[in-house]
């Protein structure tokens, strides 16, 4: 019931705000299984969370210089990290964190910016950030959702808008994301099958939920759950 339960807060946290794998990795090495394999058994069912938002595809749609970085970094993290110590995963995670709390809380003054003078990042920065997100989702994937935010905050491509409608955009670049991800851990036999035939279900209902809440829920909250989700998983990382 736990792992069920944790499995869908996360998928309502994961389109909604972000953060939302925090949870249920704290679920399964909880319940003793080992963190490296709740690391990928998460990866593995994180596209569950972000199906609902294939729906949005058509009118949010990520550009593809974007998608095709994001998802080639995933599968680079998915390599390195096979070739790692299992716990460099949570070691890494705190850092790249906190950076990205500060950036959410400053990106609406940056989106006044772009506005009044020239964009923040050009494409091919914008490209490379990507790529540099897709590194960190199948490196550690915690937190990748506020990382993979920020940069669409600040690139090119995206005028000013609701917060909303920028979730709903990297909700459908994250889709794209996580089935790759989700192939290159499935390959790799460290997923716990159990624990993911268990919470897959609960991780859909919960990212359908999600994707409605991210339209109707004001800016400063979703930025408040954004932050707060980014903050309580650098803390019990540092913390553990």
């Amino acid at each position: 019931m736990t792992l069920v339960l944790a499995a869908f807060v996360t998928g309502i946290l994961n389109t909604a705000s972000g953060g939302g794998a925090i949870v249920s990795f704290l679920a399964m090495t909880a319940t003793g299984i080992p963190p490296l394999t709740a690391h990928a058994t998460c990866q593995l069912v994180t596209p569950m969370s972000f199906l609902a938002a294939g729906r949005h595809a058509g009118r949010h749609r990520p550009a593809i210089p974007l998608l095709v970085a994001g998802c080639s970094g995933t599968v680079a993290g998915v390599a390195v990290l096979a070739i790692t110590p299992p716990a460099t995963f949570a070691a890494l995670a705190p850092f790249v964190l906190v950076p990205a709390v500060f950036l959410v809380l400053l990106q609406g003054r940056v989106k006044r910016h772009v506005d009044r003078s020239h964009p923040v990042l050009r494409p091919r920065a914008s490209a490379v950030s990507m790529l540099a997100c897709g590194l960190y989702a199948g490196l550690v994937g915690v937190g990748c959702g506020t990382l993979v935010l920020v940069v669409l905050g600040l690139a090119t491509r995206w005028p000013s808008g609701s917060l909303g409608g920028l979730i709903r955009v990297r909700n459908v670049l994250l889709l794209g994301m996580a089935l790759v991800v989700a192939a290159a851990f499935a390959a790799t036999g460290l997923v716990d099958w159990h624990a993911a035939a268990l919470v897959a279900l609960p991780g859909l209902a919960g990212g359908w939920l999600g994707t409605r809440l991210a339209g109707r829920l004001p800016d400063p909250v979703l930025r408040a759950g954004i932050i707060a989700t980014a903050l309580g998983g650098a803390i019990w990382m540092v913390l553990r």
